[in-house]
């Protein structure tokens, strides 16, 4: 898996596990409110852009590979949109999941895509 996709697909689990799980964690431990801040959101998405962008640059295959600069693009909009956008946390939390599985769906197929195309690098 070329390093760039996998840490891709990390952030974007990262992601989704901090908006899904640790509503419930913070419910059972007030310790983790400190995770809970809106700058974890923005760090995140701050952190997905660059691997993103690095990512995608490597992408190949013409039509498929926009395609899924694409949805990758989105995805990381999504993700800055509910970082800093006005919205209620249960739309935030919608945002970013649907962000994260977008980010990481292509990471995920570039990966196949450049395994069947033997363009794969690791």
């Amino acid at each position: 898996m070329r390093h760039h996709d996998a840490i891709g697909i990390g952030l974007s689990g990262l992601c989704l596990v901090h908006c899904l799980a640790l509503p419930v964690l913070i419910s059972l431990s007030p310790a983790l409110v400190l995770f809970e801040n809106e700058w974890t959101h923005l760090a995140l998405a701050g952190m997905a852009l660059p691997v993103s962008l690095l990512a995608m640059r490597n992408w190949v295959g013409g039509a498929r590979a926009a395609g899924l600069r694409a949805m990758a693009t989105f995805g990381v909009g999504l993700l800055f949109y509910a970082a800093l956008g006005e919205m209620s946390e249960l739309a935030e939390q919608g945002v970013t999941t649907v962000g994260a599985l977008l980010l990481a769906t292509s990471h995920v197929l570039a990966w196949v895509s450049a395994r069947t195309c033997g363009t794969h690098q690791d």
